[in-house]
């Protein structure tokens, strides 16, 4: 994977550009997202999933909108702006605003990305910041997002997305990346840890938030890889995975 192109700075000046950045981004939430420099990274432009959203996106009439769920400094909307997705379609959304100033310092581009940001916590039921998103999207990316919270919240964003979705759309798709685990166990409201998820795990959810939205999905998830970092905080059977969660009704 390689690094995103920063724009407008001098070669010799990237280095001491992206350290500052990361440093503003680091004083903001000590997350491994952005203490492994992960926020520079593109998602591969040969995944299938990721050709099918930017040619959903681009095509003469589309619909379409995008949100980038806990979009950090939006990297992932760069790319999409990039591969030649117009800004109007594309949304952020991340429960720290500065991280959107960031993302402008970062890539110089204020002037010109043209996509949109709203600010708001996606597990506070009282947080109505995010009422502006209803009916707007038809394509969510969640990287890095659904393993930070147990089942319970989880339900609750899933339950929240599918508010966001465009009235009549019936064909969303909702994508990303997280760790999930050859191990889950059963889904308990009390948990106060995050629930991490293998394939059957995570259909079970959204086969609930379906029955919930009156809405039906399937899943898949496939491993990526094995989990970096120390082994003392590297759960047993845990895995970095990919996502795609397919609206079939």
């Amino acid at each position: 994977m390689d690094v995103i192109e920063v724009q407008r700075i001098p070669e010799e000046h990237v280095d001491s550009h992206l350290r500052r950045v990361r440093e503003d981004a680091w004083n903001v939430a000590h997350c491994p997202f952005l203490g492994r420099w992960k926020f520079l990274r593109l998602y591969d432009s040969r995944d299938p999933c990721y050709q099918q959203v930017v040619f959903r996106l681009s095509v003469s009439g589309s619909r379409d909108v995008f949100l980038d769920l806990g979009c950090c400094v939006g990297q992932v909307l760069r790319q999409l702006r990039v591969a030649g997705v117009q800004g109007p379609r594309l949304i952020g959304t991340d429960v720290q605003p500065r991280f959107v100033d960031i993302g402008y310092d970062l890539f110089r581009d204020r002037d010109h990305l043209g996509a949109s940001f709203v600010i708001g916590d996606m597990v506070d039921p009282d947080d109505n910041r995010l009422d502006e998103l209803r009916g707007k999207v038809t394509i969510i990316y969640a990287g890095s997002f659904f393993h930070l919270f147990n089942w319970t919240q989880q339900l609750f964003i899933g339950k929240r997305l599918v508010s966001f979705l465009k009235p009549s759309t019936r064909n969303a798709l909702i994508y990303g990346r997280h760790v999930g685990t050859t191990r889950p166990g059963e889904p308990s409201a009390s948990m106060a840890s995050p629930y991490l998820h293998d394939e059957n795990s995570f259909q079970r959810l959204w086969d609930e938030i379906g029955q919930l939205t009156k809405t039906k999905w399937k899943v898949e998830m496939e491993i990526i890889g094995e989990l970096t970092g120390p082994s003392h905080r590297v759960e047993k059977g845990s895995r970095p995975m990919n996502f795609t969660v397919y609206q079939i009704s």
